[in-house]
């Protein structure tokens, strides 16, 4: 399959991507419908990957149908987010490298320590053909900020 060239993210939005962000991905199963599940995503400076096991509803959707939208919020500021709309390619993880890079970054562990035995692990890397990244009034100073700790 051949993918689409991956659209260019603003870099007034790369800090929300190189923190350690909640994106909500959005598939579309085989009735049509959606489904949309909170994902950790690494970001390598052009696409978006995430991992999945191939037991999961979101690879069943995505090898069906390879369209997907990804929301990524800003962790502690929602009015600064980034959307991105595209094409998802599935590659097997199976030495699990990805995983563990993601468990490296989001967890301080060198394993990701959740799999259960014999799960076949998939890189889901985003080929964004729209990005949506609108720099928002108040977007630095809402004024429904949650609370800072420190």
């Amino acid at each position: 399959m051949s993918f689409p060239r991956t659209k260019p993210i603003p870099p007034t939005h790369h800090d929300i991507l190189t923190d350690r962000p909640v994106g909500h991905i959005a598939t579309i199963r085989p009735d049509g419908r959606l489904s949309v599940n909170p994902v950790s995503l690494m970001w390598d400076g052009t696409h978006v990957r995430v991992s999945t096991v191939k037991s999961r509803q979101k690879y069943r959707n995505l090898v069906h149908d390879p369209r997907v939208a990804i929301s990524i919020p800003h962790r502690n500021n929602p009015n600064r987010y980034v959307e991105l709309r595209g094409i998802a390619e599935l590659t097997d993880d199976p030495d699990r490298s990805f995983i563990n890079s993601v468990a490296r970054h989001y967890m301080g562990v060198e394993v990701y320590p959740f799999d259960t035995p014999g799960a076949e692990r998939v890189t889901i890397t985003i080929h964004a053909e729209q990005v949506s990244a609108n720099v928002m009034p108040l977007a630095d100073n809402p004024p429904s900020a949650p609370d800072r700790t420190g």
